[in-house]
């Protein structure tokens, strides 16, 4: 009897190990990893820039009438002065963008402190005797634009163009003063329209906060200014025509604030 138990017992105990052999073994899976989503560059944001802008003014000089000679005139006009104004640029902008997979089509209007200034005296002899001298002031306190963005965007990295609206206020006055006693002011204060296209680099450095590096070209346009011109007496003898034109570079970097924004599309 106990030896037919034994063999019972040695039998049970072959039995478990092979049982346990045949089961499947245990597949051990790794977690999935956790990543960030693709940075939303969707919705509105609100931010300020600081840089440096600098420009290019021609100015035209030209006598309308009277009895300048033609070499007088031919002297006049190639007397006119070209200036380099430069300033410092800060401002704040504001804009919406919509994001479709990858690509970014936004807005943005933007205002800026210039402080442009130039001013620029040029002294010419008269072929036939005599001489000139004209003093020229060119100026820019503001820029404000408004401008449609289109970008590509690389996570959290934004390569973007620029072009659109932009609006300053150009100031002007120059004097004219010959060695016949005659004399000339003229000046103006206006509003001008132009366009300005750039490029930008963006990158969020936050979810809500981004750096930005951006440069813009602005073409405001010619405008023309005529004044009399006096003489020793005081009574009028002909007119001074001046063209004034002004172009400006501006290179900047700013900060944006990003508020929550929709998910982009996948269309």
């Amino acid at each position: 009897m106990k030896r037919l138990g034994l063999a019972l017992l040695i039998a049970v105990s072959g039995v478990a190990p092979a049982t346990a052999a045949d089961l499947p073994s245990r597949i051990l899976t790794k977690a999935p990893a956790v990543t960030d989503p693709a940075y939303n560059w969707g919705g509105w944001y609100v931010g300020g820039q600081i840089g440096g802008v600098w420009g290019t003014s021609e100015i035209g000089n030209a006598f309308v009438n009277g009895a300048a000679p033609i070499a007088n005139q031919q002297t006049f006009a190639a007397a006119s002065p070209q200036l380099s104004p430069a300033g410092f640029s800060g401002g704040g902008q504001i804009g919406y963008n919509h994001q479709i997979d990858r690509w970014l089509f936004g807005i943005e209007a933007d205002a800026s402190y210039t402080g442009l200034r130039q001013n620029r005296t040029v002294t010419a002899p008269f072929p036939a005797g005599g001489a000139l001298t004209t003093n020229s002031s060119v100026g820019s306190d503001w820029i404000a634009t408004l401008r449609p963005r289109a970008g590509y965007s690389v996570d959290r990295t934004l390569f973007y163009l620029t072009g659109g609206l932009a609006l300053t206020d150009l100031n002007f006055a120059s004097s004219y003063a010959d060695t016949a006693g005659q004399s000339a002011t003229a000046g103006f204060s206006k509003t001008r329209v132009g366009w300005v296209a750039g490029a930008g680099i963006e990158h969020a450095f936050t979810k809500n906060w981004t750096v930005k590096v951006e440069y813009l070209y602005a073409d405001f346009g010619k405008q023309t200014v005529t004044t009399p011109i006096i003489s020793g007496a005081g009574s009028a003898n002909g007119l001074i025509a001046q063209d004034v034109d002004l172009r400006t570079n501006t290179v900047r970097g700013g900060l944006n604030y990003h508020f929550s924004g929709p998910p982009f599309g996948k269309y």
